[in-house]
């Protein structure tokens, strides 16, 4: 399942290559992860200056990208 992450896409995404499965996915404008193949390691979280820093992402942890929360 795609779980948007961030409503801009980046002229140079960093999650996209940082991401070592795969789950990040750059599509229709917008940043998603992809659930199923997601493991919750929040290496984008860190690295995404947007991610990080976004008040409405904060509360937002590795279960939520996994789609667990």
């Amino acid at each position: 399942m795609l779980k948007l992450i961030c409503p801009q896409n980046c002229k140079r995404c960093f999650c996209e290559p940082i991401c070592v499965l795969g789950a990040i996915i750059a599509q229709a404008g917008s940043i998603y992860v992809e659930t199923d193949k997601c493991i919750g390691c929040g290496t984008c979280r860190r690295i995404c200056i947007t991610f990080s820093l976004d008040k409405a992402l904060k509360d937002k942890t590795e279960d939520w990208l996994k789609g667990v929360a």
